[in-house]
Order: structure tokens, then C-alpha cells, then sequence
């Protein structure tokens, strides 16, 4: 069975769509046909994103969310749920790089990077799995991490430490 008959006529939720690879999975879940819920924070990338989507003739929703806000994520899987449709794959794909020596990262810094990078795969999974369950259908979670989360390099150590914490779960 081909991604087109596993996914196509479903619902995707991706998180960071506005740009790069979320951006670049959301094209791609479209291209199947499936109902593609653009979440990000910056809600005029999400907006063009959406355009850009429903002018090829797919159907897209935008969607603000900041994944450090697990009542934000609830309020986004209760939207979804209640008048898109169940959800057949979740990406958790938000996430950001910090650059920089560990003893160097400012405790900000190191926070932002936690919050999006780790604690919003726990919200999207939080809030969105229970549903996914109940559906009792073929649903796909997918947790977002680069070679990071496998592997070290020395500057980006807060980044990396988050991109572990991803794979642990995930796993």
C-alpha cells in the first residue's frame, strides 16, 4: 500500500509549518490529499502557506499555536476534532537551534529551547493521541528531530540535548 492510499482523504496536523521542513511536509501531505492543518506561530507564513495550498487545489487550514502552550495545543486538537475531522498523522515537527558553547547558553535561552523542542512534542501528543486512539483508525504520530538526536557536534548543545530528549519518547 502506497503513502497515497494510506493517508490521502485524511487529516494532518503539522506543527511549524510556516517554514522549512514543516513547510515542506505540509506541500507533501497536500500532494497525498489530505486535509492539511498548518500550525506555527507566525500566522502570515501559515496564511500564505494555506493560499499557496488551496490555490493548487488542496484543502488547508491555518492555524496559530505556539506548542509551548499545552492549553493552546488542546484548544488547536479540539478544534480539529470538532470540525475537521480525526486526525491520521501528527507531525511534531516545531523545533529551533541554539548556538553555543553550554556553559555560554543563556537560562532563557536554554528554556525557549526546551519548551518548543521538547515540552511541544509532549503537548502535541498530550492532546492530540487520546482522539487518535478513540478513532480506532490507522493513525501515524511523528516526532521531528534531526541528526542531533542521534548523534553529537559541540556547539549547538542546547539543541542537541533537545533533539535526544525527542528520541527517547519517540523510541
Amino acid at each position: 500500500m502506497g503513502a497515497q492510499e494510506l493517508f490521502g482523504g485524511g487529516v494532518a496536523v503539522i506543527t511549524g509549518a510556516g517554514s522549512g521542513i514543516g513547510a515542506g511536509l505540509a506541500r507533501y501531505a497536500a500532494k497525498l490529499g489530505m486535509t492539511t492543518v498548518l500550525a506555527d506561530v507566525d500566522a502570515a507564513a501559515v496564511a500564505a502557506l494555506r493560499d499557496e495550498l488551496s490555490a493548487a487545489g488542496a484543502t488547508a487550514v491555518d492555524a496559530v499555536c505556539d506548542v509551548r502552550d499545552a492549553e493552546a495545543v488542546q484548544a488547536l486538537a479540539d478544534r480539529v476534532n470538532g470540525e475537521i475531522g480525526p486526525v491520521r498523522l501528527l507531525v511534531n515537527n516545531a523545533g529551533i537551534e541554539q548556538f553555543g558553547y553550554l556553559w555560554d547558553t543563556p537560562v532563557a535561552n536554554w528554556e525557549r529551547v526546551m519548551d518548543i523542542n521538547v515540552s511541544g512534542v509532549f503537548h502535541g501528543v498530550r492532546a492530540f493521541l487520546p482522539a487518535m486512539l478513540a478513532s480506532e483508525e490507522p493513525a501515524w504520530v511523528c516526532h521531528m528531530s534531526t541528526v542531533g538526536g542521534g548523534s553529537t557536534v559541540p556547539l549547538p548543545a542546547p539543541s542537541i540535548v533537545s533533539k535526544h530528549a525527542v528520541l527517547a519518547p519517540t523510541e
